[in-house]
């Protein structure tokens, strides 16, 4: 049992407040799952917008580059949501790097700073 006392603004007053906390360890562990929880709202969002918009702004010649974006999300040891964003076609740098016109160098790097998943330099 933990008391504490907790005095008003003026320092007239205490009031005792105390507080019986039943299987600590259990409540820890309820603790920890629920700021994992509130950790990982937005990110799923944030990254399914993201990768829609890297297929809006990836050149597009045959449309492989543009298609090819997909992400993965999954949960680690601590419910933690990690996620990968993926485009797999072997010219998506040379494309990245400003090898088309119809998107700046590092539109990639961009479309993440943008949206928050990646912080610049």
């Amino acid at each position: 049992m933990e008391i504490l006392r907790v005095g008003n603004l003026i320092g007239e007053a205490q009031m005792k407040v105390s507080l019986d906390v039943v299987n600590f360890k259990e409540e820890m562990k309820r603790v920890k799952q629920e700021v994992a929880k509130l950790g990982n709202i937005g990110i799923e969002e944030r990254v399914d917008y993201a990768t829609d918009t890297l297929r809006q702004v990836t050149p597009v010649n045959t449309g492989k580059a543009r298609s090819g974006w997909y992400n993965e999300k999954y949960k680690d040891s601590n419910g933690y949501l990690d996620a990968s964003i993926i485009n797999e076609v072997e010219y998506i740098d040379r494309l990245n790097k400003g090898h088309s016109k119809q998107a700046p160098r590092y539109f990639i790097e961009q479309v993440l700073v943008r949206i928050g998943i990646l912080t610049p330099n």
